[in-house]
């Protein structure tokens, strides 16, 4: 086993199938363009970009703005990246606390670490899942956000059909369908108040009020494209969708389930518990109430609030301050005739 294998493994449980190759696609961009070395932010995204990206265009028709454009609320929040990365953690965490999503994961999908048989190993997940997986949700999300109008509509089409397939049985008989409207407008509404959460939280001049709403509204293109119907198109309507819905019945821990929230915070892990701590505070802190619920959250004392508040706001801006994504910057040039044309921004920001 090579180092970069075992420190991966050491990192994230992964079944007995391949380590996901992390690490050697980065250090071949850094060898091809020293200079990558300047944005580690966009060189990291060499783990998905040559097998996910292929089917996203950002760079052209010439003057398409794609589904937003660069003065849209939705071009805002993405633009900062590390808070949409933060998202995308969070809505996976819930997803694994809904039972309907739960076994529709563990029956359809390859993120999850299995044994020979093929049964699920709890509380592991799939190497080459994993980064499948991590591909598919960075390639959709960027390219419907900043790709041309093509790549938007192409991408949702594409899922919206893998969706279709989504079908099947829970161990206690009760069914699931990623087609049923209330299954679909749970999920949506955990995928963008999740977005929405990590962007008012960290992003260093976030959206606020009617702004922030407009994101919601925006993003409703995207969740319509992928077969939704009467979908959350404010803050407060997307919380009552994950407070009040009768999917927020459906969130719970079970002995599955409860192993891969316990990663989050492994007994063993004496000497690094502080940084385990964190991290779970900064992911359950964005949760609907119903998830708090489930898994006991509480907020810790004022003094460790406020000090893990500003952490993560300086962990999550240093690297976005070293440069954008390579495909931001192509979808700007794309959009604007004159690259010296200042972009704008929603008036709150």
């Amino acid at each position: 086993m090579q180092t970069w294998e075992f420190l991966v493994r050491k990192l994230v449980p992964i079944d007995d199938g391949p380590t996901p190759d992390v690490i050697r696609p980065v250090l071949r961009e850094i060898k091809r363009r020293p200079a990558s070395m300047l944005n580690p932010m966009d060189t990291a995204f060499e783990w998905v970009r040559p097998d996910y990206f292929k089917r996203a265009r950002f760079d052209g028709p010439a003057g398409d703005p794609g589904w937003f454009g660069p003065d849209s609320a939705a071009w805002y929040v993405h633009m900062h990246t590390p808070s949409v990365f933060i998202g995308m953690i969070n809505t996976a965490i819930i997803d694994i606390l809904h039972q309907d999503i739960q076994y529709a994961v563990y029956d359809h999908s390859k993120l999850v670490g299995r044994n020979d048989d093929g049964s699920v190993r709890s509380g592991t997940f799939s190497g080459e899942g994993l980064g499948i997986r991590a591909g598919h949700t960075f390639s959709f999300f960027t390219g419907v956000v900043y790709g041309s109008t093509e790549t938007a509509e192409s991408l949702c089409r594409t899922v919206k059909a893998m969706h279709g397939k989504v079908k099947g049985q829970r161990p206690d008989g009760r069914r699931y369908d990623a087609d049923d409207p209330e299954f679909f407008r749970w999920t949506y509404a955990t995928v963008v108040d999740g977005l929405a959460g990590a962007h008012e939280r960290y992003h260093p001049k976030p959206l606020r009020g009617s702004d922030l709403d407009q994101f919601y509204r925006d993003y409703t293109k995207v969740g319509e494209a992928l077969g939704g119907v009467d979908l959350p198109a404010t803050k407060a309507e997307c919380q009552r969708v994950l407070v009040e819905s009768p999917s927020a019945a459906q969130v719970g821990l079970n002995a599955d389930n409860i192993k891969y929230i316990q990663l989050m915070r492994p007994p063993k892990a004496k000497l690094s518990k502080p940084f385990y701590n964190f991290g779970y505070w900064m992911i359950m802190d964005m949760m609907p109430p119903p998830v708090q619920q489930a898994v006991g959250f509480t907020q810790p004392s004022p003094t460790v609030l406020k000090n893990y508040r500003r952490l993560g706001k300086l962990m999550l801006n240093a690297p976005r301050a070293l440069g954008e994504l390579r495909e931001v910057e192509q979808a700007k040039a794309r959009v604007e005739d004159d690259r010296s044309r200042p972009i704008s921004i929603p008036r709150s920001a």
